[in-house]
């Protein structure tokens, strides 16, 4: 099943409330003001539209539907293509700063992603992700979100510690519009830890939230 399909022609207006100028403003200034940004899953662009006015940005995204819907602008390069293959077979110019936004390392995961990295020394991962130590105390639960007219419903599964399966039903006027399966990974602190040792990173930073998400701040050794 390929998922961020339909569910894309939805996507910014399920998501019209997400904080993103506050996310992109936050992670610019935490990575230091990078003059070049990678983003992987970038999906339509709306953390690339505030960093664009200060710096240039390759994004990546391997669904079609989320890089057409994209925002535009001239310091915004779109790749569309799946993310370890861009960064297994690319050489890119120098990055001062890769990140991976709205738990992108959920689907993409961070051991795939991590080797693969072409960053330099003392330059920076930033990411977030859901936290599995919160699972505990936060399981997941059946939700619905309504939005112009539509609902989404959440439909949730622990599958194992670290992983959940969530299926996504989009209704319009009673109408299905999109269903999709996804499939996404948690981490605890240790599996961040155990990374970074073994592919040359050490984690300087970490923002914990109310909810499942925290964020990561790792440097290259």
């Amino acid at each position: 099943m390929s998922i961020f399909k339909d569910y894309a022609n939805f996507y910014d207006l399920i998501y019209k409330d997400k904080l993103y100028k506050q996310e992109a403003e936050f992670v610019y200034n935490w990575a230091n003001k990078p003059k070049n940004i990678l983003s992987l899953g970038c999906g339509t662009g709306q953390h690339e539209k505030y960093w664009c006015k200060y710096t240039k940005i390759i994004a990546i995204d391997q669904s079609e539907e989320m890089i057409k819907n994209a925002y535009r602008h001239r310091n915004i390069k779109y790749i569309c293509e799946n993310i370890n293959k861009f960064l297994f077979h690319k050489h890119l110019p120098f990055i001062e700063c890769v990140v991976a936004m709205f738990n992108v390392v959920g689907y993409c995961l961070l051991k795939d992603i991590m080797p693969l990295l072409s960053l330099e020394k003392g330059k920076y991962f930033i990411f977030d992700f859901w936290d599995a130590s919160k699972f505990n105390k936060q399981p997941p639960q059946p939700k619905v979100k309504y939005f112009d007219h539509s609902y989404r419903i959440s439909l949730p599964a622990q599958i194992t510690k670290r992983l959940i399966r969530i299926d996504f039903i989009i209704v319009k006027r009673g109408e299905i519009k999109a269903f999709e399966r996804h499939w996404v990974q948690r981490y605890f602190h240790k599996d961040i830890q155990d990374l970074c040792k073994k592919y040359g990173y050490k984690i300087v930073g970490i923002k914990p939230t109310k909810s499942w998400t925290v964020w990561y701040k790792i440097q290259r050794r």
